[in-house]
């Protein structure tokens, strides 16, 4: 399983997941993505499996993708100020003790102080 990490997301994200035993890429590091649309990076993640981490809650609308193909999607809900440390130790806190099945067909949004789950629709 890989984490794509959208390029709104910092790329410290990618190296905690890395720490965390899990596989991970950054969006802004591949070629082919920078840049491009949602859509685009979607559909990438449909054919390589991977589990989209993003701030971006359009990924999360399901008249605009097809949810159901994709692995799992991770959305983080922050300010956009919040400081970087702050946005490791949540997602740090999400992340540890979990196995890859966790993710798998699930929508996960995490917030300052919370954690949601739900099945991929």
């Amino acid at each position: 399983m890989i984490f794509l990490i959208d390029e709104n997301i910092t790329s410290s994200i990618r190296i905690l997941f890395e720490e965390k035993g899990f596989e991970a890429e950054c969006v802004k590091n591949i070629q082919e993505l920078r840049g491009q649309p949602d859509e685009v990076v979607f559909d990438y993640a449909v054919a390589k499996q991977a589990v989209i981490v993003t701030k971006d809650l359009g990924f999360a609308n399901p008249t605009r993708f097809p949810l159901t193909q994709l692995l799992g999607l991770v959305v983080l809900r922050f300010p956009n100020e919040v400081s970087v440390t702050t946005l490791y130790k949540e997602v740090e806190r999400l992340i540890e003790g979990m196995e890859e099945q966790d993710f798998r067909k699930r929508i996960i949004v995490i917030e300052p102080g919370s954690v949601r789950s739900r099945p991929l629709l």
